[in-house]
């Protein structure tokens, strides 16, 4: 139950799912194209937890035309991480040397997730939802969906089939876990959700009624405002 990049609905081609990179180079991948993460201030990336531990010793990452040495992750105190599905699935990751060039992501800190949309990207993966995945060429893609349920730990949203369902109707598939879901606030665009994993009831990934669960940032804001200013 990974999660990843977007595979979207079955009635709308893939080039419309392809985003230009120089519009987002805050979305950084870990393991080129595997495990992702979003830039919140130069120094820091937020990610999922389960991703940030898979990050060894003095690794090091490209960000636009540079590469940066990650100098310390912060997973969650509360995460176990034995499972899919565990909470507090998030983490942060801070660079030896700042990002200056990249502009960042602000925190969503409302609690108005519910009936919103999201704007969903990633790398990897890519498919639809009548086939699941179709392949990776590593190439960043967004999604669209609404946010259907919101609890203490999660935002979750259905992958519907169409009609009923968003322009760009999509979902994760495998690959890109540490994602963001984005909500626009007054035409800015700000962290609502960090990927996180998906319930596909033992079907294939990216099938029409899978469920996406992503941590919930409006609940964690104290505590990555905690480690940031550290």
């Amino acid at each position: 139950m990974k999660a990843s990049n977007m595979i979207i609905r079955h009635d709308v081609p893939d080039r419309s799912s392809l985003v230009d990179e120089s519009d987002y180079q805050s979305i950084i991948t870990f393991f080129n194209g595997d495990g992702a993460g979003t830039l919140i201030s130069p120094f820091w990336i937020l990610t999922a937890a389960h991703t940030a531990r898979n990050i060894p010793d003095h690794h090091t990452i490209s960000i636009t035309s540079g590469s940066y040495t990650i100098e310390q992750v912060v997973p969650h105190p509360d995460f176990v991480g034995e499972q899919p599905g565990d909470i507090d699935d998030i983490a942060l990751v801070k660079l030896s040397s700042p990002a200056n060039q990249v502009a960042t992501f602000d925190l969503y800190e409302d609690e108005a997730e519910l009936g919103q949309e999201v704007l969903l990207l990633g790398r990897g993966d890519y498919g639809n939802g009548q086939i699941g995945t179709i392949g990776t060429d590593k190439k960043l893609r967004k999604a669209t969906n609404l946010i259907d349920q919101v609890d203490n730990h999660w935002i979750k949203f259905r992958f519907d089939a169409p009609p009923d369902c968003t322009s760009l109707e999509g979902v994760s598939g495998i690959g890109d876990s540490g994602s963001p879901a984005l909500i626009n606030k007054h035409g800015k665009l700000l962290i609502a959700g960090v990927s996180s994993w998906q319930d596909h009831e033992d079907e294939a990934y990216g099938l029409y009624e899978a469920i996406e669960y992503y941590t919930r940032v409006s609940r964690y804001v104290a505590w990555i405002r905690s480690v940031c200013e550290k």
